[in-house]
């Protein structure tokens, strides 16, 4: 009887076990819920390389409320994605996708400290088999196994609860809103964190996982599109420019000096009000006349330069076609200007692809370099730009500034310039008082004065030979810690003005053939830097219908 029971039981037993094993399977989940239970997996899986980068630069015990906020900004962002890929139909094989690239991501990452950027993709794609073998190995299958393959198994067998097409939407709507505003709860107490997290290591942000491999797949196959898309050749624009004829027969040629500015802000600027005297120089300077409403195009360096020389507007401009696209500086030069730019900040951005380009940057070519190259360097050899011809031309020599590139403020300037003490001396700003951070822009500012005056004394020798006149504007401004909020690239519509809200300096003496009133009147106007391309037309006497209409900084009355 007892030898009848025992197969019974275990019989029993095994009915059960199937039974709970179909009772979890058969169980339906609300697909919100199992978005948030996979993105909470990943999180915890998958970017073990990316918490160790980032608390070896934030240790745990010092910053205990960054890193728990980071960890949440992590999920959140996961979280926002999931949402916005996952839909009942595909859900399934979203998910999957996601927990089996970060499986294979996360090895290579946690191995060999892979990156799986755009560069990556691009070598991983490339890579024969018997390369892609002698990478396999039994951790590797072992790891794609138990966090990849196993959870994607279990996540295939799950049903997914299908609630009516309204409630499906209400369900949407709650998650994205929720997961968005995790993200702003994260960022908000830790905004000036964040500000150097951003800017300072990029690199820590590349292991996030699988975020970085998602988007260099779409940065793949966007390049791919742009490519594409290519013109074959450079737009043209301006075709029927043309020279405009001086009334008077003896009119001199034209000597520019533009200074393109680095990061400066108009409120800090002592010639426009602000209650430090932050330009004392150019203040002593006759003829200078400060602009005190005038916007950038963007908020970024690689966004507003091209932008302040290219033929569109603010509002019609497109940084991605912008290289394809003949600028103002092309067309001066096919009209006989003599354009030299000379760079000490990262590059002209493209703008000066087809004009005579000077990198100052090293010590080699800049005469003035400590613990960087300063821009006063770049006035060195000034006469054998305007004397390269034995008759004098037509001359725009243009000067990218360092400026006030942030977040190091106090490196922008040699210690003679240390006039507000005490300074922030890091990058990480959020570990300096918001007035000590002021304290090292401000004298930033104090040094491109230096700078810029040096500019005027320079061009002073030239105005018997020369109409001369001296440009000074900044590509867009920056955030002080107002709110939070450090540095600058913020989307334009929601910038605030510290970095919108730009200087523009002309120092235009008598006799240079500029109407000194009309100037004056301008400097209470609203101008952007949409008047740079017809201003520079305007002054060098070069007329084309692509700007007739468009305002300008001064009119040449020769």
């Amino acid at each position: 009887m007892l030898r009848q029971l025992v197969p019974n039981i275990n019989i029993a037993k095994a009915n059960n076990t199937d039974s709970d094993i179909s009772k979890f399977y058969n169980r339906e989940v609300s697909l919100a819920y199992l978005i948030i239970m996979v993105a909470l997996y990943l999180v915890a899986t998958a970017n073990i390389g990316f918490f160790r980068q980032a608390l070896a630069i934030y240790p745990f015990a010092d910053n205990i409320g960054f890193i728990v906020s980071l960890t949440g900004l992590l999920f959140g962002l996961m979280w926002l994605l999931f949402q916005l890929l996952c839909y009942r139909p595909t859900a399934k094989v979203v998910l999957v996708a996601m927990i089996m690239i970060a499986a294979i991501c996360g090895y290579f990452t946690d191995a060999y400290g892979t990156i799986f950027d755009r560069d990556m993709l691009i070598n991983s794609l490339q890579t024969d088999q018997a390369e892609a073998m002698g990478l396999m190995a039994p951790s590797f299958v072992i790891h794609i196994l138990l966090l990849g393959v196993l959870p994607a198994f279990i996540i295939s067998k799950i049903r997914i609860r299908r609630p009516t097409w309204r409630r499906a939407i209400l369900q949407k709507a709650v998650t994205l809103i929720l997961s968005i505003a995790l993200i702003a709860i994260c960022l908000l107490p830790f905004g000036d964190q964040y500000a150097s997290f951003f800017r300072q290591h990029k690199m820590v942000r590349s292991y996030t996982n699988p975020i970085t491999p998602i988007y260099s797949v779409i940065k793949l196959g966007t390049d791919y599109f742009d490519e594409l898309r290519r013109p074959d050749t450079l737009i043209l624009h301006a075709t029927d420019a043309k020279r405009v004829a001086p009334a008077n027969s003896t009119a001199k040629p034209k000597l520019m000096v533009f200074v393109v500015g680095e990061t400066v802000r108009a409120d800090h600027i002592g010639l426009n009000g602000y209650k430090r005297d932050t330009m004392p120089l150019l203040a002593s300077q006759p003829d200078i006349y400060s602009f005190k409403d005038a916007t950038s195009c963007g908020t970024s360096t690689a966004y507003s330069v091209p932008c302040m020389f290219s033929y569109s507007n603010r509002a019609n401009y497109d940084v991605d076609t912008a290289k394809y696209n003949e600028n103002v500086l092309d067309t001066l030069n096919k009209q006989g200007v003599n354009v030299i730019w000379r760079d000490n900040n990262s590059s002209s951005k493209g703008v000066a692809d087809r004009v005579i380009l000077e990198d100052y940057k090293t010590p080699e070519v800049n005469p003035n370099c400590d613990i960087e190259c300063r821009d006063i360097g770049m006035l060195d050899g000034f006469d054998t730009l305007v004397k390269s011809d034995t008759t004098p031309k037509d001359t725009l020599i243009l000067l990218h500034q360092m400026g006030n590139h942030g977040p190091t403020y106090y490196q922008r300037y040699p210690k003679t310039f240390e006039t507000y003490k005490p300074v922030c001396m890091t990058n990480e700003l959020s570990k300096c008082d918001d007035q000590s951070v002021i304290n090292s822009y401000d004298n930033a500012i104090r040094y491109t004065d230096y700078f810029l005056n040096a500019v005027i004394d320079t061009l002073k020798p030239y105005q018997q030979d020369y109409d001369v006149v001296m440009v000074y504007i900044s590509d867009h401004g920056e955030s002080l810690g107002e709110n939070n909020i450090y540095l600058h690239g913020l989307p334009f519509n929601i910038a605030p003005d510290a970095q919108k809200k730009v200087p523009v300096i002309i120092w235009s003496p008598n006799g240079n053939n500029i109407d000194a009133d009309s100037l004056s009147r301008m400097t209470s106007q609203p101008v952007s830097h949409d008047f740079i391309t017809p201003t520079l037309l305007n002054f060098f006497g070069i007329s084309t219908q692509e700007v007739a209409s468009a305002p300008t900084f001064f009119k040449s009355t020769n």
